[in-house]
């Protein structure tokens, strides 16, 4: 067992210790004090979420995660950001104080070494260090083949296969420019209201590369013209954020 791994046995052992773990409630009210722990003791240690699945597994819940890449920056006081959208000169403007651009840079400087490609930063408007009239900002890392559209070594891009049950997908989000024939918005997120295999035969369907058959699957949702639309994407394009209802809860807390 390695030094951290065991570390946070032995915290666990403390957190639990008061409570009943001979039947669910107990183990539940356990597994609670372990993640509020977490999160005010722990948000800033790289180990936090190690803890977090060590927690979920003695207790027999599924484990949660916190968005590290916030949590490991701190935020100093007198930080504040601003982003503003002009809608008639096509121009965005973006202000910060001193700490507020000292932060966005520590943020940035932990994307950049992220290994996971799926990590992205989070910036949501009225809530520290955006201000209140602010515009939501997220900041994704991306390999040059998203800008230039081909791979640097001649060859097409080879995408993981993600791990995610298609009927456990309760929102979706496009992060760069959405199908022109879908009125939706890139980076807002759609409660989706069905998902089903794709037959094959849909005319509605964002095309990923020489993806497999078997990975589309056709999301019906409410798009921004508050119509229900039914759209096929597959499960492995980078271009679109799948979320379950636990990661949507997540999010929700960390505005809480």
């Amino acid at each position: 067992m390695s030094k951290p791994a065991e570390r946070y046995t032995q915290l666990l052992d403390q957190i639990i210790r008061p409570f009943d773990l001979t039947h669910d409630f107990g183990r539940k009210r356990a597994y609670e004090a372990a993640i509020e722990y977490a999160r005010q003791k722990l948000v800033e240690d790289p180990h936090c979420n190690d803890f977090l699945k060590v927690a979920a597994t003695r207790l027999g819940f599924a484990p949660i995660t916190f968005a590290t890449l916030e949590s490991r920056v701190k935020l100093p006081k007198n930080a504040w950001l601003d982003v503003w959208i002009s809608d008639e000169d096509d121009e965005v403007a973006f202000t910060g104080t001193k700490e507020g651009i000292q932060y966005l840079i520590d943020l940035l400087s932990q994307l950049r070494d992220a290994g996971d490609p799926e990590q992205h930063i989070h910036l949501d408007r009225a809530i520290l260090p955006m201000t209140e009239n602010s515009a939501n900002l997220v900041l994704f890392k991306e390999e040059e083949t998203w800008f230039t559209g081909a791979s640097t070594e001649g060859m097409a891009e080879v995408y993981p296969e993600r791990e995610v049950d298609p009927k456990s997908i309760y929102a979706i989000q496009c992060i760069h420019y959405p199908p022109e024939d879908l009125p939706i918005s890139a980076h807002r997120l759609y409660r989706v209201l069905k998902v089903e295999p794709d037959d094959g035969y849909s005319s509605s369907i964002k095309k990923f590369g020489d993806g497999t058959e078997n990975r589309y699957f056709k999301f019906t949702f409410v798009a921004d013209n508050k119509e229900k639309f039914t759209y096929t994407f597959h499960l492995d394009d980078p271009a679109v954020n799948f979320f379950t209802h636990r990661e949507i809860l997540k999010l929700a807390m960390r505005s809480v």
